[in-house]
């Protein structure tokens, strides 16, 4: 007979921040609010406090109310970011005191604030456990597969010796050793390989990067990530100039190289986000608009101004949000050729991949993309039709996390019937 599915009675979704500054965040927040949508108490455990838009919604949330570690001193930092004892106490605490057969747990990013500590706890809840890949922290010790001083996606396995001796950090070689020793501490806490947690990668090309550099947990899919447009209706963008960039202002995501190519090519170009960078490149290009942080609707009226949308990451993207949400408004779209979307956006004629480290390669296709109108007119076209083949309508997707969440729930019960 076939097992009834069962729905959680309540999701416990874990995450460093509550402030939607960045995509896993935004993720996070969105997947609290699908499952109290769909009728599940959820608790939101947070390194930080609570946001009130959440908690109308009816859910709770325990919070450290900590800083990120960027934010804090050199010593506490090191200290906190490898093993936060009182984040491992925190989750310690709410799993004796409320959790049920019918709880589960989705692990967001745990990075900044949280710190490895929190698998410890989570152990006791394996079976109950998602964990959603937002970057590759669970396995590369600066997260990213990327050398930052030479701008090179790295192949390395993590943690072989050609990886302990590669200088590939953005900071420093104390700060590699760091975080080399902060992974072996992830590995011995998590257990990766032994693990009974379900991961979540959100692309294909994501989970074959995860399984060739020798992941080992048993449970490893994908679930592509979800996507809207920014806009009700398609950017006319063929009456439109100027590049948008959105996403954090810092060296992996590549705000220096679109101010490079869009000054190169000469067009205007904004900026919505904020990061460690934005002084540096607001005094370096003062003639950019740096709108700081916006919400959707903000990143709607900078999106209807724009010919196109830019998502030049020196790492590989693990998913590409804003470039979906950019050609789901109708931007063409130029992305980093190493990124997984790449091939996929050239294949519905939406946009350009491009090298884009070479600016002169990247203020190419900029001007390319200004200078004919009737090729940005189809690409917007393309990008409106057909990019919402390459990801998954908000409820679908967590819909999709939901339906994991039973099938565990179902096994347990079939288990000890």
């Amino acid at each position: 007979m076939q097992a009834r599915r069962l729905k959680p009675e309540r999701v416990v979704v874990i995450n460093d921040f509550t402030r939607p500054n960045g995509g896993a965040t935004v993720l996070a927040r969105l997947s609290a609010m699908h499952y109290r949508k769909r009728g599940c108490e959820v608790t939101y455990l947070t390194g930080e406090g609570a946001d009130p838009d959440m908690a109308q919604a009816g859910i709770g949330f325990v919070g450290l109310g900590a800083e990120r570690l960027l934010d804090a001193g050199l010593l506490r930092a090191l200290r906190q970011g490898y093993h936060n004892r009182a984040a491992e106490q925190m989750l310690a605490d709410w799993i004796r005191a409320h959790d049920t057969p019918g709880t589960v747990y989705h692990l967001h990013n745990w990075s900044q604030i949280l710190s490895p500590s929190i698998f410890r706890p989570l152990r006791l809840v394996a079976a109950r456990t998602l964990v959603s890949c937002h970057d590759f922290f669970n396995l590369c010790p600066n997260g990213a597969f990327l050398h930052f001083r030479r701008t090179e996606t790295c192949t390395k396995t993590p943690l072989s010796l050609s990886c302990l001796v590669s200088q590939c950090d953005r900071r420093s070689p104390l700060h590699k050793y760091w975080r080399t020793a902060r992974q072996w501490h992830v590995n011995g806490l998590a257990d990766f390989a032994a693990s009974r947690m379900g991961f979540i990668a959100l692309h294909e090309g994501m989970e074959q990067t995860f399984r060739d550099r020798g992941f080992k947990a048993a449970d490893l899919s994908t679930i592509r990530n979800p996507c809207e447009a920014y806009t009700s209706g398609r950017v006319t963008v063929e009456h439109n100039r100027g590049v948008l960039f959105v996403g954090r202002i810092g060296q992996e995501k590549g705000a220096d190289l679109a101010l490079e190519a869009a000054q190169k090519a000469g067009v205007p170009v904004t900026l919505c986000g904020t990061g460690e960078d934005m002084e540096t490149l607001r005094a370096r290009y003062p003639d950019a608009r740096f709108a700081g942080w916006c919400d959707r609707a903000a990143i709607a009226e900078h999106a209807a101004k724009a010919r196109l949308v830019v998502v030049p990451s020196r790492w590989r993207e693990p998913f590409g949000l804003v470039a979906l949400e950019g050609a789901l408004s109708g931007l063409p779209v130029i992305i980093a050729d190493n990124a997984y979307l790449a091939p996929e956006i050239e294949a519905i004629d939406a946009g350009l991949a491009v090298k884009v480290t070479d600016t002169d390669a990247f203020a190419a296709a900029i001007d390319r993309i200004h200078a004919d109108d009737a090729l940005a007119g189809e690409m917007s076209l393309n990008g409106f039709a057909r990019a919402g083949e390459l990801c998954l309508p908000p409820d679908a997707w967590g819909d999709a996390f939901l339906a994991r969440f039973a099938n565990r729930l179902d096994t347990r019960e079939s288990q000890n019937a």
